[in-house]
């Protein structure tokens, strides 16, 4: 399991995970649980939540999120900022960015962001991400963003139908011995990058995001 104890330590922000970090074996999905924080407790800028397995993870389209125990990162991150007009579609794209950004960094894969929010490897889909915006029971709207990385899935634990059109770090490191990679180091990474594309969110300014997109996105 990740070792969140290890996470923790070494989390690099200043929003992400601070209020708190739920770690789960188990969940129907990771945004399910934070909207129903959001929605029930009241949306805590930050929160994080985690689990090693989703048994109804879910994808852009309701399309349905399936992954072996303890092989992927699942996670997802409340957050309060209130979208503007011009500002609802970059969430997703954000979230693409850091995932890219993190991977290159942990891994130095060159993963690239499939619009609007898969991050494909060599044309191959290796994370995605998904974003729910709700409302507080204050009528507040928040936004949950929602990700999958797969991590340490071989070849053998995917589906045939999705072999080749899908990937996992471990494949695309082509690491012989299956040696596994630390989920929490990219996790660490991920999130690092994702608190520092959202500041540029915040302050609306799209253009900085739209020009690091341009950078990341598949050709």
């Amino acid at each position: 399991m990740i070792n969140i104890n290890t996470l923790r330590e070494t989390l690099n922000t200043k929003i992400i995970g601070i209020p708190h970090i739920e770690h789960y074996t188990q969940l129907t999905s990771t945004n399910d649980i934070a909207i129903t924080r959001g929605k029930t407790k009241g949306a805590i800028e930050g929160t994080l939540i985690i689990t090693e397995h989703q048994t109804a993870g879910r994808g852009r389209y309701g399309r349905k999120w399936d992954a072996p125990p303890n092989k992927c990162i699942l996670a997802s991150v409340i957050f309060t900022h209130r979208l503007k007009q011009n500002q609802v579609h970059l969430p997703n794209l954000i979230g693409a960015l850091s995932i890219a950004q993190g991977i290159h960094k942990i891994t130095g894969l060159d993963a690239k962001i499939k619009h609007p929010n898969d991050i494909r490897i060599d044309k191959k889909k290796v994370a995605g991400v998904l974003t729910e915006i709700e409302y507080d029971k204050h009528n507040q709207s928040f936004f949950v963003l929602g990700f999958g990385i797969n991590v340490n899935i071989t070849t053998d634990e995917f589906p045939q139908e999705l072999r080749n059109t899908a990937t996992s770090l471990l494949i695309a490191t082509s690491n012989i011995e299956y040696r596994e990679i630390c989920r929490a180091e990219v996790l660490n990474a991920v999130l690092q990058n994702l608190e520092a594309n959202y500041h540029y969110l915040k302050s609306n300014n799209i253009s900085v995001i739209d020009e690091k997109i341009k950078n990341w996105e598949e050709k």
